[in-house]
């Protein structure tokens, strides 16, 4: 493969340095809450208000740091390389056509090798998607389609960038929990129900999910935490339901009333 390795700065922010900048931000935060305090003649209402606003402010200051990390982490633990026009033309034309017609930008796409088939989005502060090799040879062109139309519907996700953050930093406490809120079969269901909305197709994401499975899903470099950004689950059979995935029979059934 002659994609050029993902590039990644040499020291990327991680979550603990994130925390260390949002305490040192909060010490004047809070010194301004407390003048504001006194100048106010110590109402507690508006005091804390205060703090809660500036608290609040400095959390999301983190947050935003953290999350312009997390993608570019996630790719380097898949080992995920840029996919190249010249070496993958087909999915680029594929990209291209769909993102026309949605009135959207093409994101960027990357390459896991792999020879299972299976494919995640990831979001951190843009979409990436991400596609295993064994996925792109095994797909003709109207299962590629079926694939990455559901991709796509991922990219428009709200909670992406959340899903992103809490896949690339479960092990901080707390991030495990909160992300438990994703774990529901039924979205991704939804993503089927909304990429054949696009395609008005719904036998060439049925295909493509047939075909995928046939090849097997797992993707050795991808733990638990991150499953809930893969199409079909990274870690096990497609044939089992598990907390983020419904059985691939289940997907099919529901595509077919779609």
């Amino acid at each position: 493969m002659s994609a050029a390795p993902f590039d990644t700065p040499k020291h990327p922010p991680y979550f603990a340095a994130t925390i260390v900048v949002a305490l040192v931000l909060m010490v004047p935060a809070l010194m301004i809450a407390g003048s504001v305090m006194d100048l106010s003649g110590k109402r507690p209402v508006f005091a804390f208000t205060f703090i809660g606003a500036a608290v609040g402010f400095v959390v999301e200051l983190a947050f935003r740091r953290t999350a312009r990390s997390s993608a570019t982490r996630l790719l380097r633990s898949w080992g995920a390389v840029p996919a190249m026009p010249d070496d993958f033309p087909r999915l680029h034309n594929t990209i291209d056509g769909l993102c026309l017609s949605q009135g959207i930008d093409p994101p960027p796409l990357h390459i896991v090798d792999c020879p299972t088939g299976n494919a995640a989005v990831v979001g951190s502060p843009d979409p990436v998607l991400v596609f295993t090799s064994g996925a792109l040879e095994a797909l003709k062109v109207v299962e590629l389609e079926g694939l990455v139309a559901h991709l796509l519907m991922r990219c428009q996700d709200e909670d992406l960038r959340h899903r992103t953050t809490a896949a690339a930093f479960e092990a901080v406490p707390g991030v495990r929990h909160a992300s438990r809120k994703w774990e529901a079969p039924d979205h991704t269901v939804r993503f089927d129900r909304d990429a054949v909305s696009a395609t008005r197709f719904p036998p060439g994401l049925q295909r493509s999910l047939l075909l995928l499975a046939d090849l097997g899903t797992t993707v050795p470099a991808v733990v638990d935490n991150s499953a809930h950004l893969w199409v079909l689950q990274p870690g096990g059979s497609p044939e089992t339901e598990t907390a983020v995935h419904p059985s691939v029979d289940l997907r099919l059934a529901a595509l077919s009333e779609a």
